[in-house]
């Protein structure tokens, strides 16, 4: 009986705990009470986020972050170990994070996943994040075990393909204090690339062109090397300070589009075209939190960074002369080559108080950022272009439980301002978000969402320039646009069982002078036309959907089986133009995990998107892989793509008034490609815990249009 007394007792605290702590649960996934063990749950919903404890099993088969996330079967979230990347299935962002620290792809791989106390998966951000386009934020809660020192390094490579993705990582702990050095390499080098099309022109003189565009093989190649120098100084409960220097290199040398032009009653032309893009990005990152009595906490964040960059865009074009080579020894007939040296200096600030009550969280805090964009054009293209930004954001938020339902209420308050010279725009948004949460019946969560936020025109948008990338096109800047104002609400559902989950999602999405593209025809001085395309705040987009996800857990802790479907229906509505697309999408991926082996399996068709008059189409999807751990070492293989020698496909067209294209870009580089993994972890010393971070800011528009 008393044993019994204890079990209840203990289950208690644990509810009130994650009922009390709605922004930052407090769930581990066992509870020690006098000697008796309480299980935790698999999954807690809450008003804005779920709750996963990783099994055992799982913590034991993977090997990094995004293995173990893949193993967990996050609703609506799709996870690649391959390309290293998570991604929303709802097509929004995903923020990661380690200790609500905002974590890069080297900190995923570095997770050792024992470690890992819990995920919690945050798929209703609120109004405390002032990125609009995130689907969702996760959040790895890790209890590290280490002082002294931990270091490991990681390497996926593919055997026949230019594929490459390495880390490596060192730690040193000394009382209070930790110093770490961080250091991640990617490689991408492919020579079986090609860019089809077919294009219709319609001038408004009632001629028309039309021209089949034949890809060539052309080279891709591109590298990155991430480097952070970070120290920190935290007393658990008290205080915690960050300091980190990151260093983002990014080099991409060869980018072509080649492609032999076919056009009935013209001769055939030679169209060569090569991209080169150098970034390098240092920046200095300063958080500080300190919990202050009676259950408050404030947080501060300042980021400082330079951004530079240069772009060169050769476009020439040629009579095609037999083969690409021979057509290239005479004179270009058009060269619209240009080359643009770009800077950015940007300082983002922030800051949040919050304050804990028994059944209520209360938040408030604001965000500036202001920056300046100095990028100047040469060749084809002699601009000099400036531009002088600033965002300030302000909110407040609370989020609490009355009786049944579960709630969270936030205002927003955004004001953007651009300006290039003279030309530019000021305004002010107003964001409310509310969620209403509730359990009808045990396992079963029923939550609803409806929320206002902004849609602000990308500095590259804004900026005066136009680029011709043919004798019959070229897309412009716009200096007129301004912001514009989304409404969004939907409904999920979400079935927790033992044996199975289920989760269902609808919603809709009205967004009135959204920016879209215009393809307009313009005479030139020498009597020829052009198509422009050019982004207009149009009349509306308007967005409506329904997606599922199912997990069978058909053997505990061995076999996880997901089935995913998803349809979404797009209406754009433009000055001049109106068109609906459906899309269809479906997936399934199944983890085997059988002591030290781990078997993976994926697919995933194309997602489809529509906006403005033009589909885009993403990667398909396939994934085989198998892998083992001997202690600390971890080696697997694998293989993407299996049964799809045309490797990727990124399908696409427009369909406007003066322009309809039809294209498609082929990697066959990728198709059944076969890789390897190795993965190697150290530590000794004893437990280190830094606290929670929970500010993260970052700068990566560099404004090149």
């Amino acid at each position: 009986m008393k044993k019994a007394t204890l079990i209840l007792l203990a289950t208690a605290l644990t509810y009130t705990t994650a009922t009390a702590q709605s922004d930052s649960l407090k769930v581990d996934t066992t509870l020690n009470l006098s000697g008796v063990t309480v299980k935790g749950m698999r999954s807690i919903n809450k008003v804005d986020r779920q709750v996963l404890l990783p099994t055992k099993a799982m913590k034991r088969s993977a090997g990094n972050g995004y293995e173990l996330l893949q193993l967990m079967h996050l609703d609506g979230i799709k996870v690649d170990p391959v390309q290293q990347q998570i991604t929303s299935l709802k097509g929004g962002g995903v923020q990661i994070r380690i200790n609500d620290v905002k974590a890069n792809t080297q900190d995923v791989m570095a997770l050792q996943p024992d470690e890992v106390v819990r995920v919690e998966y945050i798929d209703n951000p609120g109004v405390r994040y002032s990125d609009e386009s995130l689907d969702a934020v996760i959040n790895y809660v890790v209890r590290r075990r280490y002082a002294g020192y931990v270091g490991g390094l990681s390497t996926m490579q593919a055997f026949t393909t230019g594929f490459n993705n390495s880390s490596a990582y060192f730690k040193y702990n000394h009382k209070k204090s930790e110093f770490g050095i961080q250091y991640g390499f990617s490689y991408r080098g492919y020579d079986q690339r090609r860019y089809d099309a077919t294009t219709d022109y319609y001038f408004t003189d009632g001629t028309e062109r039309h021209r089949n565009e034949v890809g060539y093989n052309s080279d891709f190649m591109y590298t990155t090397n991430f480097v952070q120098l970070s120290y920190n100084l935290a007393e658990p409960d008290k205080y915690n300070l960050n300091i980190r220097f990151n260093y983002d290199g990014y080099n991409s040398p060869y980018r072509g589009v080649n492609q032999r032009i076919e056009e009935t009653g013209m001769p055939d032309l030679y169209s060569y075209n090569e991209r080169m893009d150098k970034q390098y990005t240092p920046s200095l990152d300063i958080y500080y939190s300190v919990n202050l009595p009676h259950s408050q906490n404030i947080v501060a964040n300042v980021v400082g960074t330079y951004i530079k960059s240069k772009y060169k865009y050769l476009m020439r074009e040629y009579l095609f002369d037999q083969t690409p080579e021979q057509s290239m020894q005479s004179a270009a007939l058009n060269d619209y080559s240009y080359a643009t040296k770009g800077e950015k200096y940007s300082l983002i600030s922030e800051a949040i108080y919050s304050k804990n009550f028994k059944k209520l969280t209360l938040s408030a805090g604001g965000e500036f950022t202001l920056s300046r964009t100095d990028n100047r054009y040469s060749g084809s293209v002699g601009t000099h272009a400036v531009l002088n930004s600033n965002n300030l954001y302000l909110f407040a938020q609370a989020s609490g439980k009355i009786k049944w339902l579960t709630y969270q209420l936030g205002l927003g308050a955004n004001r953007a301002s651009i300006h290039q010279d003279d030309i530019g725009f000021e305004k002010w948004t107003f964001r409310p978000r509310l969620s209403l949460q509730a359990s009808p019946i045990k396992n079963v969560s029923i939550r609803l969402n409806g929320q206002v936020s902004q849609g602000v025109p990308s500095l590259s948008q804004l900026s005066d320039v136009r680029q011709q990338s043919s004798s019959l096109m070229a897309s412009d800047g716009n200096v007129g646009l301004t912001p514009y104002t989304s409404y969004q609400t939907y409904l999920d559902v979400t079935w927790n069982h033992p044996m199975f989950s289920l989760w269902v999602n609808g919603g809709l999405s009205y967004s009135p002078d959204a920016i879209m593209m215009s393809y307009i025809p313009e005479l030139q001085d020498d009597g020829s036309y052009i198509i422009v395309s050019r982004p207009e705040n149009q009349r509306a987009f308007i967005s409506k959907w329904t997606r599922a996800n199912f997990t069978l857990h058909a053997i505990k802790d061995v076999l996880d089986i997901s089935l995913y479907g998803a349809y979404q229906r797009y209406d754009s509505r433009g000055l001049t133009y109106r068109h609906t697309y459906n899309s269809w999408q479906w997936g399934a991926d199944a983890s085997l995990m059988l002591g030290n082996w781990t078997v993976n399996a994926d697919f995933y068709t194309t997602p489809k998107s529509f906006y403005g008059e033009s589909m885009s189409g993403g990667e398909n999807s396939s994934d085989l892989r198998v892998s083992y751990r001997w202690k600390n070492l971890r080696v697997g293989i694998g293989a993407i793509l299996v049964g799809y020698p045309q490797g990727y496909e990124y399908p696409g067209y427009t369909d406007s008034q003066y322009y309809k294209s039809h294209y498609k870009t082929w990697i066959k580089d990728n198709g059944n490609m076969i890789y390897f993994t190795l993965s190697y972890n150290f530590s000794r010393g004893r437990k280190y815990d830094a606290g929670q971070r929970k500010l993260n800011n970052s700068d990566n528009d560099n404004g090149i249009k």
